[in-house]
């Protein structure tokens, strides 16, 4: 008897083949039949007609290990379709971990990206990169997880957090830890080459690591040194640690940011289809938006202009809330906006934001969405004084990021070789306020919905690159498709209704349109609700 028998589904199997009609059985976890199934005896049954039922969505590139421990269910995962999420991305992970990079590297980064709050919530009973997934197993969570090694954590763990070459007794250190995290079950190590302490270590030191991994057919996942004005000589990097050590490499999060900078792509995706050709598995992912993380714009501002507006009223030893309410009133101030102006940091400054997207703007909200340099222009404004004007305004509550072409976005999407990915961390609840990107709910109902309608890809190959391609990169065996054989991790969904909801100014609206989640065969959303199933696993390489 099987446990549930899911009827009348349109298969979207993954494979990027036209969708056919059918029935899906599922026992003990896994898909047991694809079917005509009327005459089966079962547990339970849905009638999913008129739905589409796809693999579940592989996140490729996922910071989920920061967040799960303090929001175990999932929700912002398995509300937008996601089953499998690669964590371990851009140099950070979890593990390894001892009291020296917990309170330095490891408290700065949740306290900063995840949630003031979330570095004390944990209990920090694990150290390597084995323990931290047993520690997730017992937990409970929601979705499956792989793990990957970030070598930012491996270098602060053996070298510090100091700018300085490793030594060979370093680098052999490094080693080590990366064998034992590789059989443990990592599969692979990510770089954060624009990241410190990560972004210290050389090309021949991230060599002599790649080598390691790739001796266990592991993936080396990095956020490249640069993502616009030397894009090309920073995917050049890749491909020579590609070609040296034979390693598998996933670009993360491919782009070229900056106005000035859009249409690189064209090329640095003919680059990486040049490295394919010549026998070098080298992948892309990236989340389908046309702005990166956002960020206060208060953060904008150097240092130098900060200690010119607090001025001699010992501003340093206020509470960060109180600073920002003195910076915001001061920049009213003609004559401090034009002493600021008149710092020698202020024209680098002034090129580089020009460029910037503001996301967020509550006092001029026509401006949302629009390029900085742009939007002053037409008010004929100097760039460093809207900027000011802004965060007169609105202090901390405006943001700002990098900017990123929607024709990009679509190119990349439609390149053989590219995956979506969040580039996010699931949320159960709101952390207000730290600015949190729609990507955090809307990245694959966006690709699977949104860009099909658009007619950017056909709803079969927007599956394929949400699946099974994922899964073949990585290589999970048994994921990501629908067969018999595989784990029943599904998704339920409205081909016409699948939509992205979130917004930069709602960026945790959910996702309309799917109906049913499962993983590992139990439904973990059911009509848009997602039950505490806590039926992840931790996927370990070679297990």
């Amino acid at each position: 008897m099987l446990d549930l028998v899911l009827r009348n589904a349109t298969v979207v199997d993954g494979t990027g083949r036209p969708r056919s009609k059918s029935d899906i059985g599922i026992k003990n976890g896994m898909i047991a039949a694809v079917e005509n199934l009327l005459n089966a005896e079962s547990e339970a049954s849905m009638d999913v007609s008129g739905m589409c039922v796809s693999p579940g969505f592989i996140d490729m590139h996922s910071h989920s290990d920061l967040s799960i421990l303090a929001h175990r269910r999932s929700e912002g995962s398995l509300s937008q379709g996601i089953t499998t999420e690669v964590v371990g991305s851009c140099g950070w992970s979890m593990a390894p971990v001892k009291e020296e990079t917990k309170n330095s590297v490891l408290k700065g980064l949740l306290s900063g990206l995840v949630h003031r709050d979330a570095f004390d919530s944990l209990d920090w009973t694990w150290r390597s990169l084995g323990e931290f997934m047993d520690k997730m197993d017992k937990a409970g969570i929601g979705t499956n997880i792989a793990p990957q090694v970030g070598q930012s954590m491996i270098r602060a763990h053996v070298v510090g957090t100091q700018k300085r070459e490793a030594t060979p007794g370093e680098i052999e250190a490094m080693k080590c830890i990366l064998r034992e995290s590789m059989e443990a079950g990592a599969w692979g190590m990510s770089t954060g080459r624009s990241y410190n302490p990560g972004g210290f270590a050389s090309t021949t030191e991230i060599v002599e690591l790649a080598e390691v991994v790739a001796k266990y057919n592991g993936i080396y996942a990095t956020h490249m040194k640069n993502e616009g004005d030397s894009l090309f000589e920073s995917v050049e990097e890749v491909i020579s640690i590609a070609e040296k050590t034979g390693i598998r490499a996933e670009i993360s999060h491919h782009k070229a940011v900056a106005k000035r900078n859009f249409g690189k792509v064209v090329r640095s995706l003919e680059m990486i289809q040049d490295a394919r050709n010549k026998g070098l598995g080298i992948t892309v992912d990236l989340y389908p938006y046309e702005f990166s993380q956002a960020s206060s714009i208060v953060g904008f501002l150097p240092q130098a202009a900060l200690r010119l507006i607090r001025g001699n009223e010992r501003q340093l030893s206020l509470a960060e809330e109180q600073n920002t309410r003195v910076i915001q009133s001061k920049l009213g101030d003609p004559d401090v906006v034009a002493k600021i102006k008149d710092l020698p940091e202020i024209g680098p400054l002034a090129k580089r934001i020009q460029d910037s997207v503001i996301v967020r703007s509550p006092s001029f909200p026509d401006a949302e969405g629009r390029i900085l340099g742009e939007y002053a222009k037409e008010k004929e404004m100097d760039v460093i004084d809207f900027l000011a004007s802004l965060l007169h305004a609105d202090g901390p509550g405006v943001w700002g990021a990098s900017a990123i072409s929607m024709d990009d976005v679509h190119t990349v999407i439609k390149a053989d070789f590219s995956m979506p990915g969040t580039d996010a961390f699931t949320l159960d609840n709101p952390i207000d306020p730290t600015p949190i990107h729609p990507r955090h709910h809307g990245t694959f109902p966006r690709v699977v919905g949104r860009f099909v309608r658009e007619g950017v890809l056909t709803l079969e190959e927007a599956v394929r690159k949400s699946t099974l391609l994922p899964a073949m990169t990585m290589g999970f065996r048994d994921r990501g498709q629908i067969l018999p054989g595989y784990w029943a991790d599904l998704v339920v969904f409205d081909p016409d209704l699948l939509e992205d909801t979130a917004t930069a100014t709602e960026p945790y609206l959910r996702a309309k349109g799917i109906q049913y989640v499962l993983v590992n065969g139990k439904v973990a959303l059911e009509k848009g609700s997602v039950r505490p199933a806590f039926a992840g696993k931790v996927l370990r390489k070679g297990r």
